[in-house]
């Protein structure tokens, strides 16, 4: 979870920031290079600061945006929608620190000095300020040593707010019409086993603007890599929500949070979400359903009032795209510069799924498994871990 910082008061001590004349927290710089910002936003003395929780030393008004209850509110793109640090909310009025459209706050959650300031990875600098210069889609030169982990390393699971006993991962593929998609159920699988996550498979969650588009090959792929623990969205749209309905609200009722890797348009996501709220007023679906999206792709073919719906309702995170270099991991590669994580898979316990998925997409043309870097962003594994395709096979197989 990333805080966009709408204004930034500079001091060796501290300073109250603001937005729309209403002092709404306390900025407090806590050492070099890192700055600590606490937004409440439930009113109970504590907040978030993009790394951690912290505690809210001075809160006085709440001026929040008109039609939004949420005191901080970034809206990157323009299109109405921003993030408070907490939730998605609605934008009265942009106010970028940068004054170019884009907010300049770069919060390094992991340590490995690079960050995101709410539109591009950026590099921390050192100038005591806790601000970043963004430096666009360049990631770090050397994140990690490719290649050289051992063959079974500690797993780097760092966020604290997922719990993999409790929480539930909801897997959206779209198969329409990239299908890259093969690649990343395959991956996903290698994820769920090794983690040991709780996961709901949906395959056809496609937009209403590419539903033409959709690839039927993809079904008997999605049967051999995931058996019968997926729906199909595209022969049986209506059962495929009632069934994630049911299974979201039986892990809701039990105290768990929902995590959805939204590999494609929202035009499902929000669907589930939208009868949940008729039927479930009793869950907070803004607080407890997360819905990670990577692509702006698969925003530009939602529904606007699905995309506006799933943004409104629930926590929508959007993290850099996944199929160019940046600060998620590079997990789309041509057929030359893949190493061996070919050879690795077709010599692995996932040798059969890797066969039909390398059958469906040939690593000849491209190895892709992008849409995984949301299902990373869920468990908490960052670029300095895992960078590469090599690296994931370090890790996965």
């Amino acid at each position: 979870m990333f805080t966009q910082i709408l204004s930034l008061a500079r001091s060796s001590q501290c300073k109250l920031f603001c937005i729309g004349g209403g002092l709404i927290g306390l900025l407090v710089l806590a050492g070099p290079g890192y700055a600590q910002q606490c937004v409440d936003v439930d009113g109970d003395g504590w907040g978030w600061d993009g790394s951690d929780t912290c505690l809210v030393t001075a809160v006085t008004g709440n001026s929040a945006p008109s039609g939004s209850s949420a005191p901080l509110c970034v809206d990157s793109d323009g299109d109405g929608f921003g993030w408070d640090g907490t939730d998605s909310c609605l934008v009265g009025q942009s106010q970028p620190a940068s004054g170019n459209g884009t907010a300049t706050g770069c919060i390094d959650s992991d340590g490995d000095g690079w960050g995101w300031d709410g539109v591009d990875s950026c590099q921390i600098l050192s100038d005591n300020t806790g601000q970043g210069t963004n430096q666009g889609q360049t990631p770090p030169a050397t994140p990690v040593q490719t290649g050289a982990q051992p063959a079974s390393p500690a797993l780097p699971v760092g966020n604290s707010s997922f719990d993999p006993q409790r929480d539930l991962v909801a897997l959206h593929f779209d198969h329409a019409p990239d299908r890259d998609d093969g690649h990343a159920a395959v991956a996903a699988l290698m994820v769920r086993d090794r983690l040991q996550l709780n996961v709901h498979v949906v395959a056809g969650t496609y937009g209403v603007y590419n539903r033409d588009r959709y690839d039927s090959a993809s079904e008997p792929l999605m049967s051999a890599v995931w058996g019968s623990e997926w729906h199909n969205a595209h022969s049986n749209r209506g059962g495929s929500v009632s069934a994630a309905v049911n299974r979201w609200t039986s892990v809701l009722a039990a105290g768990g949070d929902i995590w959805v890797a939204e590999g494609g348009p929202s035009d499902f996501t929000a669907a589930v979400v939208r009868t949940i709220n008729a039927n479930h007023p009793e869950f907070n679906t803004r607080q407890r359903i997360h819905v990670i999206q990577h692509s702006d792709w698969n925003e530009d073919h939602s529904l606007t009032a699905d995309l506006d719906y799933s943004r409104a309702n629930t926590r929508y995170v959007k993290i850099a795209d996944g199929n160019d270099p940046n600060a998620t991991a590079d997990l789309r590669f041509e057929s030359h510069n893949n190493g061996s994580f070919v050879a690795r898979a077709q010599a692995s316990r996932y040798s059969s799924e890797w066969a039909v998925a390398f059958n469906y997409l040939s690593p000849g043309e491209k190895l892709d498994f992008s849409d995984t870097v949301e299902l990373l962003h869920i468990v908490g594994i960052g670029i300095n871990s895992i960078a590469d395709v090599n690296d994931f096979g370090d890790f996965f197989f």
